[in-house]
C-alpha cells in the first residue's frame, strides 16, 4: 500500500494505505533529528518538477508553471518516473495563487524525502513545519524501513481554498493515485497503487514569506473525491 502523510489520523492511515511508501537511502536517516521547522535558504529555484507527459488536460499545471515570488527556495529533486500533476484552480488572487504554489511545492517535497529515503532534505523542512512536518518525517522514516517507493502519475483534483486570515489558510484536495505503482527495492517489483484519497490542510505564512503545511488530515476519498 502506497501512503502519504497525515496530520491527526496517522494510525488509521497506516492502516488503510493512505499515505504514500518511502524508499531506501540512509539508513540512519530515521535516527537523525527532526528538521527543524525554519525556512533555510538556498541559491538555486525550484526546478522544473511534475512535467506533463503530454496527457494532461487543459486546466493541469505542473510546477514549472507556477508564478515566481522572488522567495530563494531549496531545489527539489524527483526521479523521472515520479509525475505529479495538480489540477489549476480558478483564482487570480496572488495570495491564493502563492499558498497553491507552496502547497504544489509542499507536496513535492515529501515525495522528494520519499524517492530519496532522506528525511532531511531541506526542501521538507522548508514547505512544512508542525505536525505536518514532524509526522511527515515519521512515516517516511517508516516506510523506508519496509524498502518501498513509488513511481508513476499522480493527480491532484477538487482543489478548493479559504482564507481565514492574511497568514492562515485552509485548504482540501483529492489525490488520485490509480495510474501509479509500488517499487519493492530489494526485489524491483512493481504493482499498482490505485485509489484516492481526500485531504484537508492548512497552511500558514511564515516569515520569509512561505506558506508552510502545519497540518494534514487524509481520508478514504471514496464518496469524497468525485469528478
Amino acid at each position: 500500500m502506497r501512503r502519504r502523510i497525515s496530520a491527526s489520523v496517522i494510525a488509521a492511515v497506516l492502516a488503510t494505505g493512505l499515505l504514500a511508501t518511502a524508499c531506501g537511502g540512509s539508513d540512519d536517516s530515521s535516527d537523525d533529528p527532526l528538521p527543524g521547522a525554519d525556512t533555510g535558504s538556498s541559491a538555486s529555484p525550484d526546478p522544473t518538477e511534475g512535467e506533463g507527459e503530454g496527457d494532461e488536460a487543459d486546466d493541469e499545471t505542473g510546477e514549472d508553471e507556477l508564478p515566481e515570488d522572488g522567495i530563494d527556495r531549496p531545489e527539489i529533486n524527483l526521479p523521472d518516473d515520479v509525475n505529479n500533476v495538480f489540477e489549476e484552480v480558478d483564482t487570480d488572487d496572488p495570495v491564493e495563487l502563492a499558498v497553491l504554489a507552496d502547497q504544489e511545492h509542499a507536496i513535492n517535497a515529501v515525495d522528494e524525502a520519499i524517492t530519496s529515503g532522506d528525511t532531511k532534505v531541506p526542501s521538507l523542512p522548508f514547505y512544512q513545519a508542525d505536525m505536518a512536518l514532524l509526522e511527515s518525517v515519521e512515516v517516511i522514516s517508516s516506510m523506508h524501513d519496509d524498502k518501498l517507493s513509488f513511481g508513476g502519475i499522480t493527480r491532484y483534483y477538487n482543489r478548493s481554498l479559504e482564507m481565514q486570515s492574511e497568514t492562515a489558510a485552509v485548504s482540501s484536495y483529492c489525490r488520485d493515485t490509480s495510474e501509479s505503482y509500488l517499487i519493492d527495492l530489494e526485489t524491483g517489483e512493481k504493482e499498482p497503487d490505485g485509489g484516492t484519497t481526500h485531504f484537508t490542510s492548512r497552511q500558514q505564512v511564515n516569515d520569509a514569506g512561505v506558506w508552510q503545511t502545519v497540518t494534514l488530515e487524509a481520508r478514504d476519498g471514496e464518496g469524497r473525491c468525485e469528478r
